[in-house]
């Protein structure tokens, strides 16, 4: 039938005998043929892994479409009892699509569909994965484990030095701003007034109220932990946080 059929029906209509096997038979086959092929091909290359990776499945429109709805082969693989192949209502799936025609009229129900909250948690575990990825090309700034712990008293000795360092103490860290402080937007003098001091309270919004970039640029230029918490601890009382966050990639 996949052959004489169409051979057939071209020829007695519009006497192409040899279109209608070529193209309706033989063409059409090959086409159909391919695209269940490229289910364990192209579904396996083309496209992302939102669920899970540890295996070759990808999730791609492309594939979809020469697939008739079989692209999202990662959500596939990873929730095998579910019926539908796409997720989101404008993902190419028509059986997917065809399934809840058929529930609403009432020749289809018990779908089976995997609980929503284990989706939601592989496409977590991905962006997390991700984003440590991402994470580890970004040089972070030391934590205090990295760093000498040395007294406010060491500090204010250290700061007096004219050693071409420019040390300001925030938050717990003693900072060297000497290649920053000709770029600081408040100017070279308000650094110089709090060379030696504890300019937590200024820079958490007693003068200014610095913004994460402030937070980030700051704490690279960290060299020491100082052992003292007069205004940290004032700080932690009025505000409720006492230093940037340690990043989580450090």
């Amino acid at each position: 039938m996949a052959f004489v059929f169409p051979t057939l029906l071209c020829g007695l209509l519009w006497g192409d005998y040899r279109g209608g096997y070529f193209f309706a038979g033989v063409l059409r086959l090959v086409f159909v043929h391919h695209s269940t092929f490229c289910v364990n091909s192209l579904a396996h290359y083309l496209g992302d892994a939102p669920f899970d990776d540890r295996h070759t499945p990808r999730d791609h429109f492309i594939t979809a479409l020469v697939t008739l709805g079989e692209g999202y082969h990662n959500f596939h693989h990873e929730f095998p009892s579910d019926y539908r192949n796409a997720l989101k209502w404008f993902q190419y799936d028509p059986t997917k699509n065809l399934i809840q025609f058929f529930k609403r009229i009432g020749l289809a129900s018990n779908l089976k569909e995997f609980p929503q909250n284990e989706i939601q948690k592989g496409r977590y575990t991905m962006v997390r994965k991700a984003l440590n990825q991402f994470g580890r090309t970004i040089t972070w700034p030391k934590g205090d484990e990295e760093l000498p712990l040395i007294s406010y008293e060491e500090y204010q000795d250290l700061a007096k030095k004219d050693d071409g360092r420019v040390l300001v103490l925030i938050a717990g860290f003693i900072h060297d701003v000497s290649n920053f402080i000709d770029s600081h937007p408040g100017g070279r003098a308000l650094i110089r007034s709090y060379v030696g001091k504890d300019a937590t309270v200024a820079f958490y919004g007693g003068v200014h109220d610095h913004n994460t970039a402030a937070h980030n640029m700051l704490a690279m230029m960290r060299v020491a932990v100082c052992r003292y918490g007069g205004e940290v601890e004032h700080l932690k009382r009025k505000l409720g946080h006492i230093q940037t966050p340690t990043p989580i990639f450090a």
